[in-house]
């Protein structure tokens, strides 16, 4: 096979190569494993550009610092259905992840909710 030809990856190589680089980089463990599910579905859901294409761009910020390998996210809830997660300049994956499971338990307990995040790095 030449250079060209495509290679075929196992999802758990994937999912090992992503968390390893993230590892290696600077995030703590149970981070990196999230951060390798969440870039692993972007690729399987066949949105290309948003999963381990990404890989060597998120590397390259963390190893500069301009993206925090180890935020301190947090939540601030302004009103019974409305948050803002604040990233702490993280991981956008990480920052989005808590957003998403916190609109979704002020939802169960309002109905409804809307949360926004700020201090994000790219999240796909």
């Amino acid at each position: 096979m030449d250079a060209k030809t495509p290679q075929r990856v196992s999802c758990a190589a994937a999912r090992g190569l992503i968390a390893d680089a993230m590892l290696k980089s600077g995030v703590p463990q149970a981070d990196a494993a999230k951060i390798a599910e969440l870039m692993l579905e972007a690729d399987l859901i066949g949105a290309d550009a948003h999963g381990i294409f990404r890989l060597k761009q998120y590397v390259e910020r963390l190893k500069l610092g301009s993206t925090n390998a180890r935020p301190n996210i947090t939540v601030n809830r302004t009103a019974p259905a409305t948050a803002l997660v604040d990233g702490d300049n993280g991981m956008g994956h990480l920052v989005v992840a808590k957003a998403a499971e916190t609109a979704i338990a002020m939802a169960r307990e309002t109905g409804v909710a809307w949360v926004g995040c700020r201090m994000s790095g790219h999240a796909g």
